[in-house]
């Protein structure tokens, strides 16, 4: 669509950087979707900080939806404002797991995603096969009350911190699922077993 884009002398070659809002014009082709007219460059989605974080992010997206699959871009444009506004710490882990949610691979932490029952907010559950589930559906790594509200209150709020020991296990979660998947986690969250 951007034809000659990338050429040293290409009047797009600037505004077409990676994670702004584009406002574009394009002249229609006699097949597929024509050629780019013209560009302007708007707001940044992320800091300068996490552009890194935003173009993994993307790569992610990217495995998640298909080409041609009817969603995607909204799903990940709200990860990348939800990362944008969360700690620096836990930014990543929050994107990623909105896009796992919103894209039906994970499930929320209030429920056993085995047997579907609630599992009360005081009592931990297990992370077994790449699943959250009760303490009577399996067992594996220690999935706290804490980190479990720690998750569910930062997908609604900006504030929350959570701490490093569940970051670590929200960490091997999000890797587990999407090598699940077939989806290359990003290389800031791999972490040697």
């Amino acid at each position: 669509m951007a034809r000659g884009a990338r050429r040293a002398k290409s009047p797009f070659r600037a505004a077409l950087s990676p994670l702004h809002r584009l406002s574009i014009s394009w002249r229609p082709g006699r097949t597929g979707m024509g050629n780019l007219v013209d560009i302007d460059r708007g707001e940044e989605l992320v800091d300068e900080s996490r552009s890194l974080d935003g173009l993994e992010l993307c790569a992610v997206a990217s495995g998640l939806f298909q080409d041609g699959d009817s969603q995607g871009f909204a799903e990940l444009l709200e990860a990348i404002m939800m990362m944008q506004q969360r700690p620096q710490e836990s930014a990543l882990y929050i994107a990623l797991w909105q896009l796992l949610l919103l894209s039906g691979w994970v499930g929320d932490v209030h429920h056993c995603w085995e047997c579907g029952e609630v599992v009360d907010e005081a009592s931990a559950m297990s992370w077994d096969g790449g699943q959250l589930v009760c303490r009577s559906c399996g067992s594996g790594m220690a999935v706290s009350a804490g980190m479990r509200k720690a998750v569910a209150a930062q997908l609604v709020q900006s504030n929350v911190r959570i701490s490093h020991h569940d970051l670590l296990c929200w960490q091997r979660m999000i890797q587990d699922v999407l090598r699940q998947h077939g989806v290359r986690p990003p290389s800031s969250i791999v972490q040697e077993r």
